[in-house]
């Protein structure tokens, strides 16, 4: 499915007036057509181009990880994806969890699909640009995961610079995309520390609860091992999700967690029955239930993503180079 866009929505995204558009068309920079309404649209490739003009390209690669399950972290790489690409980006959405329940949800069966994470991983012939696959939306590709990713850490432990071979297999496609989105799976495995050394963020989405308190705390201690011992800095933000304000006690949470994560809050993804269904449908929220909590909630999400630096979690603060 192509995605196009308005000549205000080109603006509203790049940060630029009416006359500037109108003059990189005139100069050939970007080329407009017309729809089926005759109203001028563009495509995903100029608005490319314009973000190249404006210098303001934006190349991130985001861990979405918290090592307890029912968080939210398929839920988030399968909407965000899709709201990125909303906003005039390339993705990458990699699947690192043996459920493969991102795949699917993509509408990607595993047991049909040649290569997979578990091959990028594990194989030494695999490159990222084999296991790629291309979804329906223009500017949304995919790398598909399956159960064998269950026997991947295993393996892994036995291979030499284990941490880094994920980071080095995307290495020759990381110019393709403006962000790269890893879910991961629910532990602290080896597969998970390819992802956080493959990135240069990580958003950790987290329920109003005390249990995913002490999760995000326990991986706050891997994030700054991390940084020590590898040099490796992150940018952290935590994602709470599922909020329902109608629950008396989740205003009282929001506010201990933002005394927590000072600094380090993004708002907040809303309870939403639709975020349920999506998966169900194959189609991201955003565009199957466009009007919804969840989608809006997931397109702001994305602007703030755009816009945000995050916060370092280094030993000493200081921010990655």
């Amino acid at each position: 499915m192509k995605h196009t866009f308005t000549a205000g929505r080109v603006r509203q995204i790049a940060g630029v007036t009416r006359e500037q558009i109108l003059s990189w068309e005139s100069e050939g920079l970007i080329r407009p057509r017309r729809n089926a309404r005759n109203h001028r649209v563009f495509s995903s490739e100029d608005v490319r181009r314009v973000l190249e003009i404006t210098g303001a390209v934006v190349h991130k690669r985001i861990a979405v990880v918290n090592q307890k399950g029912g968080v939210g972290k398929t839920t988030t790489v399968f909407n965000l994806a899709p709201a990125l690409v909303v906003e005039g980006r390339r993705v990458l959405a990699v699947d690192l969890d043996a459920q493969a329940n991102l795949t699917v949800s993509f509408g990607k069966s595993p047991d049909d699909l040649r290569l997979t994470s578990h091959d990028l991983l594990v194989d030494d012939e695999t490159g990222a640009e084999d296991a790629i696959v291309t979804t329906e939306w223009e500017g949304l590709d995919l790398i598909p995961a399956d159960i064998r990713l269950a026997s991947a850490d295993v393996l892994l432990r036995e291979m030499i610079m284990r941490e880094r071979i994920l980071a080095a297999k995307l290495e020759p496609v990381l110019d393709r995309y403006d962000i790269i989105l890893f879910d991961c799976p629910p532990n602290l495995s080896t597969i998970t520390i390819n992802a956080l050394v493959a990135s240069t963020d990580a958003i950790l989405p987290m329920e109003t609860q005390v249990y995913s308190v002490k999760a995000v705390e326990d991986l706050t201690k891997t994030f700054r091992l991390l940084a020590s011992r590898m040099n490796h800095h992150l940018n952290v933000r935590v994602l709470p999700t599922k909020i329902d304000r109608r629950v008396k006690m989740t205003g009282e949470f929001l506010a201990s967690m933002e005394e927590s994560f000072a600094g380090r809050m993004l708002t907040p993804i809303r309870t939403d029955a639709n975020l349920a269904k999506a998966p169900i449908a194959r189609e991201p929220a955003i565009f199957a239930f466009p009007n919804s909590r969840g989608a809006r909630d997931y397109r702001r999400l994305a602007r703030e993503i755009l816009e945000g630096t995050g916060e370092d979690l280094s030993p000493n603060g200081s921010r990655p180079s």
